[in-house]
Protein backbone atom coordinates (compact mmCIF):
# COMPACT_ATOMS: atom_id res chain seq x y z
CA UNK A 1 0.00 0.00 0.00
CA UNK A 2 1.23 3.38 -0.63
CA UNK A 3 1.48 5.43 2.39
CA UNK A 4 3.80 8.40 1.52
CA UNK A 5 1.53 12.13 -0.61
CA UNK A 6 4.60 12.21 -2.92
CA UNK A 7 4.88 8.59 -3.93
CA UNK A 8 1.13 8.57 -5.06
CA UNK A 9 1.77 11.89 -6.80
CA UNK A 10 4.47 10.54 -8.44
CA UNK A 11 2.67 7.62 -9.91
CA UNK A 12 -0.50 9.73 -11.02
CA UNK A 13 1.72 11.56 -12.84
CA UNK A 14 3.44 8.81 -14.59
CA UNK A 15 0.13 6.96 -15.38
CA UNK A 16 -1.21 9.85 -16.72
CA UNK A 17 2.33 10.36 -19.16
CA UNK A 18 2.50 6.39 -20.24
CA UNK A 19 -1.56 6.62 -20.62
CA UNK A 20 -1.82 9.69 -22.82
CA UNK A 21 1.57 10.02 -24.40
CA UNK A 22 3.46 6.65 -24.79
CA UNK A 23 1.08 4.24 -25.31
CA UNK A 24 -0.85 7.12 -27.85
CA UNK A 25 2.59 7.57 -30.07
CA UNK A 26 3.13 3.65 -29.47
CA UNK A 27 -0.47 2.68 -30.73
CA UNK A 28 -0.38 4.91 -34.12
CA UNK A 29 3.46 4.26 -34.39
CA UNK A 30 2.25 0.48 -34.12
CA UNK A 31 -0.06 0.83 -36.45
CA UNK A 32 1.59 1.66 -39.56
CA UNK A 33 3.04 -1.91 -39.11
CA UNK A 34 0.18 -3.65 -38.36
CA UNK A 35 -1.90 -6.14 -40.52
CA UNK A 36 -6.26 -5.78 -40.21
CA UNK A 37 -6.74 -8.22 -37.79
CA UNK A 38 -4.52 -6.70 -35.20
CA UNK A 39 -6.17 -2.91 -35.70
CA UNK A 40 -9.05 -3.95 -33.94
CA UNK A 41 -7.27 -4.97 -30.79
CA UNK A 42 -5.10 -1.92 -31.19
CA UNK A 43 -7.87 0.39 -31.59
CA UNK A 44 -9.36 -0.95 -28.14
CA UNK A 45 -5.93 -0.12 -26.77
CA UNK A 46 -5.88 3.60 -28.16
CA UNK A 47 -9.40 4.53 -27.29
CA UNK A 48 -8.82 3.16 -23.43
CA UNK A 49 -5.64 5.48 -23.64
CA UNK A 50 -7.49 8.36 -23.84
CA UNK A 51 -10.26 7.69 -21.52
CA UNK A 52 -7.49 6.42 -18.89
CA UNK A 53 -5.06 9.82 -19.70
CA UNK A 54 -8.62 11.73 -18.96
CA UNK A 55 -9.65 9.81 -15.93
CA UNK A 56 -5.65 10.48 -14.37
CA UNK A 57 -5.83 14.03 -15.64
CA UNK A 58 -9.26 14.36 -13.71
CA UNK A 59 -7.76 13.79 -10.37
CA UNK A 60 -4.67 15.32 -10.88
CA UNK A 61 -6.39 18.60 -11.48
CA UNK A 62 -8.99 17.85 -8.82
CA UNK A 63 -5.81 16.82 -5.98
CA UNK A 64 -4.40 19.98 -7.77
CA UNK A 65 -0.80 18.25 -8.49
CA UNK A 66 0.80 19.27 -11.59
CA UNK A 67 0.11 18.01 -14.86
CA UNK A 68 3.38 17.11 -16.02
CA UNK A 69 4.30 18.73 -19.35
CA UNK A 70 7.81 16.55 -20.23
CA UNK A 71 8.69 12.70 -19.51
CA UNK A 72 8.55 12.74 -15.30
CA UNK A 73 11.89 11.22 -13.70
CA UNK A 74 12.43 7.85 -13.95
CA UNK A 75 10.38 6.89 -17.30
CA UNK A 76 12.28 6.52 -20.72
CA UNK A 77 11.70 9.24 -23.78
CA UNK A 78 10.77 7.10 -25.87
CA UNK A 79 9.56 3.35 -24.94
CA UNK A 80 8.11 2.22 -27.88
CA UNK A 81 10.06 1.83 -31.22
CA UNK A 82 7.99 -0.79 -33.44
CA UNK A 83 10.41 -0.58 -36.47
CA UNK A 84 10.60 -3.75 -38.12
CA UNK A 85 8.79 -5.84 -35.54
CA UNK A 86 5.95 -8.46 -36.40
CA UNK A 87 2.68 -8.09 -34.60
CA UNK A 88 3.31 -10.05 -32.17
CA UNK A 89 6.67 -8.94 -31.19
CA UNK A 90 4.59 -5.32 -31.22
CA UNK A 91 2.00 -6.89 -29.04
CA UNK A 92 4.56 -8.38 -26.33
CA UNK A 93 6.01 -4.89 -26.28
CA UNK A 94 2.35 -3.35 -25.61
CA UNK A 95 1.46 -5.96 -22.94
CA UNK A 96 4.95 -4.72 -20.08
CA UNK A 97 3.46 -1.70 -20.25
CA UNK A 98 -0.18 -3.30 -19.52
CA UNK A 99 0.95 -5.00 -16.87
CA UNK A 100 3.02 -2.09 -15.44
CA UNK A 101 -0.04 0.17 -15.64
CA UNK A 102 -2.21 -2.80 -13.75
CA UNK A 103 0.52 -2.96 -10.99
CA UNK A 104 0.52 0.70 -10.99
CA UNK A 105 -3.54 1.30 -10.51
CA UNK A 106 -3.84 -1.68 -7.93
CA UNK A 107 -1.23 0.25 -6.03
CA UNK A 108 -3.08 3.10 -6.11
CA UNK A 109 -6.23 1.50 -5.30
CA UNK A 110 -4.46 0.41 -2.36
CA UNK A 111 -3.41 3.56 -1.41
CA UNK A 112 -3.73 4.65 2.95
CA UNK A 113 -6.86 6.23 3.67
CA UNK A 114 -4.84 9.27 4.89
CA UNK A 115 -2.77 10.07 2.12
CA UNK A 116 -6.40 9.84 -0.13
CA UNK A 117 -7.87 11.95 2.17
CA UNK A 118 -4.93 14.95 2.30
CA UNK A 119 -5.85 14.63 -1.21
CA UNK A 120 -9.83 14.80 -1.67
CA UNK A 121 -11.54 16.34 1.53
CA UNK A 122 -14.94 15.91 -0.21
CA UNK A 123 -15.96 12.53 0.67
CA UNK A 124 -18.06 12.04 -2.97
CA UNK A 125 -14.28 12.25 -4.87
CA UNK A 126 -13.02 10.04 -2.53
CA UNK A 127 -15.40 7.68 -3.24
CA UNK A 128 -15.01 8.47 -7.09
CA UNK A 129 -11.69 8.46 -7.29
CA UNK A 130 -11.48 4.49 -5.73
CA UNK A 131 -14.37 3.59 -8.68
CA UNK A 132 -12.34 4.78 -11.17
CA UNK A 133 -9.23 3.00 -10.02
CA UNK A 134 -11.06 -0.35 -9.93
CA UNK A 135 -12.17 0.34 -13.69
CA UNK A 136 -8.50 1.49 -15.04
CA UNK A 137 -7.76 -1.73 -13.36
CA UNK A 138 -10.08 -3.59 -14.86
CA UNK A 139 -9.55 -2.39 -18.65
CA UNK A 140 -5.73 -3.22 -18.07
CA UNK A 141 -7.02 -6.57 -16.69
CA UNK A 142 -8.96 -6.69 -20.64
CA UNK A 143 -5.86 -4.86 -22.11
CA UNK A 144 -3.19 -7.54 -21.32
CA UNK A 145 -5.98 -10.22 -22.31
CA UNK A 146 -6.01 -8.96 -25.41
CA UNK A 147 -2.19 -8.85 -26.27
CA UNK A 148 -1.56 -12.27 -25.15
CA UNK A 149 -4.10 -13.13 -27.90
CA UNK A 150 -2.28 -10.89 -30.45
CA UNK A 151 0.59 -12.26 -29.19
CA UNK A 152 -0.93 -16.05 -29.29
CA UNK A 153 -0.49 -18.37 -26.90
CA UNK A 154 0.15 -17.83 -23.21
CA UNK A 155 2.51 -15.50 -22.21
CA UNK A 156 4.13 -15.18 -18.66
CA UNK A 157 3.44 -11.23 -17.14
CA UNK A 158 4.57 -10.63 -13.86
CA UNK A 159 1.47 -8.75 -11.75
Amino acid sequence: AIKDKEVLISLMQKMYWIELEMEQMGTWEGRLEMMDENLEALEILSHDSDKHGATVKKWLTNADIEIPKETPRGLPKHIFDFDGLSSQEIFSKIVKYEALALNAYRDMRNTDSDVINAFFKNESDITEFLVDLDQLIKDEEKHASICKKQIGGYLKVKY
